[in-house]
């Protein structure tokens, strides 16, 4: 039997990945007791210097190395360290540690030896208790998170479902603070100069799917942040969760041949005019699509731009985006595709072409959207067309299920294929013209 599992419990995984990563283990199952004590003489050493003791005040305030009464930090973090290793035992089949429950917990562990685990004191804790009940084997996995942590003003934990995630993060967390050891420049924890935790976490991801060659878009992951402080005064957290279906999707369109678009659509989610900016000049301004990716609200409209009629990307990329993120049915997908096919032979072929789509784009209210889809209908007929727009069925259970309540996302999708098919027909018949580089700086800053 081993001493070390996933718990589910943050702290703990955090920690133990730590140790997975510095020993080059594949699973937890894998540590032996010399690994702890290995990592034990290292973390000593790591944790004293100036740059990583300034960032332990927010994960273990008043422990023997951010005590500022502790005369010799070094001399007592190492005792506390093999403490912890004494009391080790392996995993059984239940106990009370509030993380692991296969082990009983001997001594309770308040924040010194725990984030956010309540304050210093017996009046924190019910029945006047003198901390939580974690066990020496995850109290000691929890004292190595630091290993993994993430520098974000805060601190950021990331936890994940997904064992490759934690692997991985690990993996390229503790490299960081190898580099660090090599070359004798202590930087602290983790730190890419993300200061929005949102965005951080999003590039996080999209590094992991990035760097490392596996089946991502198959990992039924979800990935979620801890944004955290740990301080005795003032303590704070932010919990961020990327969904599995935003983690599939990413992990897809990675390979997709229009990527580029994309970046497009989420360069639009920014807030602030990001025109001709390098990207670390903007990777921390707020991005409204990633905030609705994590709030799991739709994203299409940033899909299209209506000054320019250009869509960004193809109908295989959104609609890939519709199944997989918005849970959207296939042959939902299909009749609007098809619906919007035959409005772009309207619009070419009819002499009312152009005012129809105006009418299209500017209709603010369900009951105008289909005033302008009759007169189509009427345009099609005069154009001779023998087969109706759409039937009964199709416009009451695909294109319009929820009446007036969701008409705004059928009108979203119908002009983004209209700009897909057209927008180079557009341009020939000036209906819309190609902008200078100024004219599209005044459109971002708008």
């Amino acid at each position: 039997m081993s001493y070390f599992t996933w718990t589910g419990n943050p702290w703990v995984d955090a920690g133990v990945s730590s140790i997975i990563g510095w020993n080059n283990k594949k699973n937890p199952e894998d540590i032996t007791v010399q690994n702890c004590k290995n990592i034990s003489d290292s973390i000593v050493k790591l944790y004293t210097t100036k740059s990583w003791s300034k960032n332990l005040y927010s994960v273990f305030p008043n422990n023997p190395i951010t005590n500022p009464s502790e005369k010799n930090k070094k001399q007592s973090y190492k005792k506390l360290l093999e403490t912890l290793i004494e009391g080790f035992h392996k995993l059984g089949n239940e106990g009370d540690c509030v993380a692991c429950g296969r082990r009983n917990a001997f001594h309770q562990k308040n924040r010194m030896h725990i984030p956010l685990s309540g304050r210093t004191g017996s009046h924190y804790f019910s029945y006047t208790a003198q901390g939580v009940d974690y066990c020496d084997v995850c109290t000691f996995a929890v004292q190595c998170l630091p290993l993994v942590l993430y520098k974000c003003g805060n601190l950021a934990l990331i936890h994940s479902n997904s064992e490759k995630v934690l692997r991985y993060w690990s993996k390229q967390a503790t490299k960081n603070v190898s580099r660090q050891i090599s070359s004798r420049n202590y930087t602290g924890c983790f730190d890419d100069g993300y200061k929005n935790a949102m965005n951080a976490l999003f590039h996080i991801t999209q590094d992991l799917i990035l760097q490392y060659d596996e089946k991502w878009a198959a990992e039924n992951a979800t990935i979620r942040i801890y944004h955290f402080s740990n301080y005795l005064q003032g303590p704070d957290l932010s919990v961020y969760d990327l969904p599995a279906t935003v983690f599939r999707f990413l992990a897809y369109i990675k390979r997709h041949p229009r990527y580029s678009d994309w970046i497009k659509v989420v360069r639009r989610g920014y807030y602030y005019n990001i025109n001709n900016k390098d990207p670390e000049e903007y990777k921390n301004y707020p991005n409204i699509v990633y905030q609705r990716l994590i709030n799991e609200e739709s994203i299409i409209k940033y899909f299209t731009d209506g000054r320019k009629k250009e869509a960004f990307g193809n109908w295989n990329l959104l609609s890939h985006y519709l199944k997989e993120v918005l849970q959207m049915d296939k042959s939902r997908i299909d009749t609007i595709r098809k619906f919007a096919d035959e409005i772009v032979d309207v619009i070419k072929e009819s002499p009312n072409g152009a005012k129809r789509l105006s009418g299209l784009e500017r209709a603010d209210n369900y009951t105008w959207y289909r005033n302008v889809l009759r007169k189509i209908i009427k345009d099609r007929i005069a154009l001779g067309k023998d087969q109706p727009l759409f039937t009964f069925e199709e416009y009451v259970e695909q294109l319009f299920p929820d009446g007036a309540l969701g008409w705004k996302e059928t009108q979203d999708l119908i002009l983004f294929r209209i700009y897909e098919k057209l927008h180079n027909w557009l341009l020939k018949q000036g209906i819309v013209k190609e902008e200078t580089e100024e004219e599209e700086s005044e459109v971002e800053s708008e």
